[in-house]
């Protein structure tokens, strides 16, 4: 449909006023669905041809139409006005869908010309006239799916004259995809004065061209308004993009359906290169762009942005969104943000350059990616001034590397109006802030709290005193250096950790608390080697007067517990050890002999239930024995040691860290995907060894039938543990630590000896005591990966010994013909977080 108003040679063109309602479909090339032309001083409808730009800003240039009429073209366009109802469907190149031309002074539709970038539009070369106000609405779709095509066009354009307002309203989409199209275009160009150019796009996208296809332009004009609520880009109506493979049925189905196609559902990453290199555009107005959502639609912007001259402006209201890609040229005016902003879409880190500057409120959102791998982020380069409040969601890409400081946003002055920079979770080991450095940088930093800070915070849950040792160590760890560290990742999956809950738990699984307890264990396993080697050195037995002794003798099942109270990892045991000896005088008062024995280990450590590690091992000791008996007075001696060898497996699982790895076209993110952890366990293994001895003065002293035996014993022992882990970024390696023991313990002895017969006896007897002895073991350790850290920082890991520890003790034992002898015996030993029990059995023979 074309409906001219034309003016005659040096005539005033008439208003045009176009109501309809009704679809319109087009076919073939330069085949326009409706075009209004109110044309004074001569012309008309030249062809079906627009060029890029109408001539330019003041209505002429190289590239302008004229059209030639006899008598000269002077003459005032009257005002055109369109509204159209119903949808319209071009297909063709050229194939314009709403075209409102009001041209003074000659001109009209010029050409066969391509929208090429530079090519001429409608209006003229030197005619003389004023162009009266054009308007365009639509309140349907209107879908042009040819190259070099207008969705809408709405021109007033004269040479030396005045032109006035230009009006277009899309009440639906706006689809504009092929090569050169352009979704809307507004123009008001004239020597004389310009008019106000408004563009309101409430439709649910607009949509322009591959190659130079731009969504929107405005060209001359003076103080110009663009309304987006739509989904505003340009890009060809095929490009390539990847979706998520949960959508993918859906999208199959969308393609089926008729219309255009909008990949709705495409990952914004795999558009990038589709989009055209302009989404908006204008000239020398004075051009303002106000995006918002409405209850209906995105209010979204992606793409680059050139508004040329003037001065200009975007402001993205609350709830809107804008996708700068790589340039957004306000010519130096402002780009206020009150909705959400990002650089190229979530999940991806680029630099935007902004000629103007940039403010953004407290509702604003400057979303941030950050790539510590590469330590680097989103950033904004301004060539005007920054003033930054809201917020700036952090979203980690990676995390292999400490968190340094980053710029954020660089302009000719800077402004923190109070940004807060927030991350996707809580995370209790981050504490994120911004600061203005050199005037002109806006820098992101952290002003984190200490592991150990975190750690003694009473809401950790945890006071056990190995996990803040793990905790200093990780602090010496990250202050050795930064960025590169080689427990970057781990320390940074703690510090994202949501509370001071999670972080002690964590740290308590990290915590190698079995490397230093082997030390207990291998003690304690000395302990009940040297008791049952004593089965022959104590009270002699019933009938024995040659004072030789051999023994086997077995403990099936020594369980040791260590509970130290809430927040702190508990230990249980079970020991099992078998030994061999035999003992015989040598002279009337020393006796010499030897013991050699195996323990078999099974330890477990728990926090609040749930298992650290479990060990196995064993052990195998050797001592020599010495006895000096004068009387009823004697001392016993054993010197000796052994080694053992204990694997194991230990929990050092850690949440991974979330991130949003992306997002769709259309604004929506894609779901949280984890980055990689450090390893759910490890498994270890230890090479023990000890040496040491023990002396025992006693005195026994017969009482009637009983008989009463005081000692005091002192034991000195050298032991040495190392070991390796692997599996995990948090495997430690122990090169081998050693620590001495020294222990005293007073006890004494009671029972009775019972004849059964001139050649059996039944001894029953009870005993207890105190050990007194050294207050902690102590491990050095260093993460496998951390070894070579300047300053070699090093984990120094304790365990209390208690001291005092109660012993008790009570057993039976059947002595019977030529000297075989069986017992029984039961010991204890119970401090403040420590119960042992233990249940042995043995076979001597006295001769």
């Amino acid at each position: 449909m074309a409906i001219g108003g034309l003016g005659g040679n040096g005539g005033d063109g008439g208003d045009v006023t176009v109501i309809r309602t009704g679809t319109i479909t087009t076919t073939g090339k330069d085949s326009i669905a409706i075009i209004a032309q109110s044309v004074g001083g001569g012309g008309g409808i030249g062809g079906a041809g627009f060029g890029r730009f109408g001539a330019d800003d003041d209505g002429g240039g190289p590239n302008a139409i004229g059209f030639n009429t006899p008598g000269g073209t002077k003459g005032t366009g009257g005002k055109v006005t369109i509204i159209q109802s119903g949808a319209i469907e071009t297909d063709g190149d050229r194939g314009h869908g709403v075209v409102a031309q009001a041209v003074g002074g000659g001109g009209g539709a010029g050409g066969m010309d391509s929208l090429a970038m530079g090519q001429s539009a409608a209006g003229s070369q030197g005619g003389i006239g004023d162009a009266a106000a054009s308007a365009a609405s639509t309140d349907s779709q209107v879908w042009v799916k040819g190259a070099s095509s207008y969705a809408m066009f709405g021109q007033s354009a004269t040479g030396d004259g005045n032109a006035h307002a230009v009006d277009l309203t899309a009440g639906d989409s706006l689809f504009a995809q092929g090569a050169d199209s352009v979704a809307v275009y507004g123009e008001s160009t004239a020597k004389g004065a310009k008019g106000n150019i408004t563009i309101n796009l409430n439709g649910q996208y607009t949509i322009g061209g591959a190659g130079t296809g731009v969504a929107a332009m405005l060209v001359g004009g003076a103080d110009n308004t663009l309304n987006n609520h739509s989904l505003l880009y340009a890009m060809g109506a095929t490009p390539s993009f990847t979706i998520q493979a949960s959508q993918f049925q859906a999208f199959q189905a969308f393609l089926l359906a008729p219309g255009p196609v909008v990949p709705t559902n495409a990952i914004l990453e795999s558009l990038l290169d589709d989009f055209s290199p302009l989404a908006i555009t204008g000239t020398s107005g004075d051009d303002h762009v106000e995006n918002s959502k409405s209850a209906d639609t995105l209010g979204r912007v992606i793409g680059n942005m050139d508004l040329g001259g003037g001065t200009n402006s975007f402001h993205n209201i609350a709830d809107a969104s804008m996708v700068g890609l790589k340039t957004i040229d306000l010519g130096g005016g402002k780009f206020t943000n009150d909705g959400l902003f990002t650089n190229q879409g979530i999940g991806v880190v680029a630099k935007v350059d902004v000629t103007g500057g940039f403010t953004q409120i407290f509702s604003g959102d400057f979303v941030t990616d950050v790539d510590l791998n590469n330590q680097i982020t989103d950033a904004l380069a301004l060539t005007v001034a920054g003033d930054f409040d809201g917020e700036a969601p952090l979203n980690f890409l990676s995390i292999d590397k400490l968190f340094a400081e980053y710029v954020l946003a660089t302009g000719s002055a800077m402004t923190d109006s109070g940004i807060t920079p927030t991350t996707l979770h809580p995370a209790v080991g981050f504490n994120f802030l911004t600061k203005v450095v050199g005037g002109t940088d806006l820098v992101l930093y952290a002003d984190n709290p200490t592991f150990l800070e975190l750690a003694q915070d009473p809401n950790s849950g945890t006071t056990d005193p190995g996990v803040f040792q793990i905790a200093q160590y990780l602090d010496d760890v990250e202050a050795s250096s930064s960025p590169d560290n080689p427990m970057a990742l781990l320390i940074n999956m703690l510090r994202f950790l949501p509370d001071e809950m999670e972080l002690g738990s964590a740290l308590t699984r990290l915590t190698s608390h079995y490397a230093v307890h082997t030390f207990e264990m291998i003690n304690r396993s000395t302990d009940i080697m040297l008791e049952a080697a004593r089965e022959c050195t104590g009270v002699p037995a019933y009938k024995d007067p040659d004072g030789r002794c051999v023994w086997a003798s077995i403990s099936p099942q020594a369980e040791y517990s260590r509970d130290a109270g809430a927040g702190t990892t508990s230990r249980d045991d079970v020991m099992k050890t078998m030994s061999l000896g035999g003992i015989g005088e040598v002279s009337q008062h020393w006796s010499l002999g030897a013991t050699i024995g195996r323990t078999e280990f099974d330890s477990k450590i728990d926090f609040n239930g749930e298992l650290l590690s479990a060990t196995t091992g064993e052990s195998w000791q050797a001592y020599a024995l010495a006895k000096y008996a004068d009387k009823n007075y004697f001392i016993d001696f054993a010197v000796g040691g052994g080694t053992g060898s204990f694997k194991g497996e230990r929990d050092t699982h850690l949440d991974q860290v979330a991130f949003i790895p992306g997002e769709t076209l259309i604004g929506d993110y894609l779901p949280e995907a984890l980055l990689p952890g450090i390893g759910n366990s490890v498994t270890y293994t230890q090479k023990t060894a000890q040496f040491g001895g023990s002396a025992r003065l006693g005195i026994t002293q017969e009482m009637g039938v009983f008989y009463l035996q005081p000692t005091l014993q002192f034991d000195a022992r050298w032991l040495r543990v190392s070991g390796k882990e692997v599996g995990s970024v948090a495997a430690f390696n122990f090169d081998g630590s050693a620590n001495m023991y020294y222990s005293a313990t007073p006890a004494f002895e009671i029972g009775t000896d019972i004849a059964l017969s001139d050649i059996a006896s039944l001894r029953v007897y009870g005993k207890a005591g105190v050990e007194f002895s050294d207050k902690e073991w102590e491990i050095e350790g260093r993460f496998a990966a951390a070894g070579n850290l300047p300053g070699n920082p090093a984990l120094h890991l304790t365990e209390a010994v208690d001291s005092p520890l109660y012993r008790v003790g009570a057993g039976l034992e059947l002595n019977g013909v030529n000297g075989v002898g069986m017992s029984v015996r039961y010991n204890g030993a119970f401090g403040e977080t420590v119960k042992q029990n233990a249940i042995s059995a043995s076979l001597k023979v006295s001769f």
